[in-house]
């Protein structure tokens, strides 16, 4: 469940469909995904993977294929929420940009 404090948030998630790698720091597993929304603070994205809440999360987003302009956004995130996605398996989950790496 989201927590109160990103219920009111000051930014607007843009949709926006692109492939997601994420790493498990503590296991160096990675899954992948894809983007539902992003904003300039936070991310939510479905994937095979079931983090806890407060987990740190390395993620990596490729631009839409055809997209030359932008490089692919490294990011250090801070799960605070997960749920069961409409797929068996799949997970939405939310997280908040903590750093961007590259």
């Amino acid at each position: 469940m989201i927590g109160a404090e990103y219920q009111n948030r000051n930014t607007r998630r843009i949709p926006i469909v692109c492939p997601v790698k994420l790493r498990v720091p503590e296991t160096h597993q990675t899954f992948e995904g894809i983007t539902r929304k992003l904003s300039v603070d936070d991310i939510a994205f479905e994937a095979e993977y079931v983090p806890r809440y407060g987990q740190l999360l390395e993620i990596t987003v490729t631009p839409p294929p055809g997209n030359t302009t932008f490089p692919p956004l490294k990011a250090l995130i801070q799960v605070f929420s997960c749920v069961e996605g409409e797929e068996k398996g799949w997970y939405q989950i939310a997280g908040q940009i903590k750093k961007v790496l590259q």
